[in-house]
């Protein structure tokens, strides 16, 4: 893997790291239930993304 593919890949790794965090803070204060479940499954969602790229490495 070249220096700048690392460098891609740890930026998407970090965005990945953000949206899952930032997705499952905000499912922790909506009271909407289906909003609620939404932002679960979009965190659940950017996990996996996040644990296919790792595998990269």
């Amino acid at each position: 893997m070249t220096p700048k593919e690392l460098l891609y890949l740890e930026d998407s790794l970090g965005m990945e790291r953000q949206l899952q965090t930032k997705c499952t803070d905000y499912a922790g204060k909506v009271q909407n239930p289906s909003l609620k479940n939404m932002l679960t499954g979009l965190a659940q969602e950017h996990q996996t993304h996040f644990d296919s790229l790792m595998k990269q490495l």
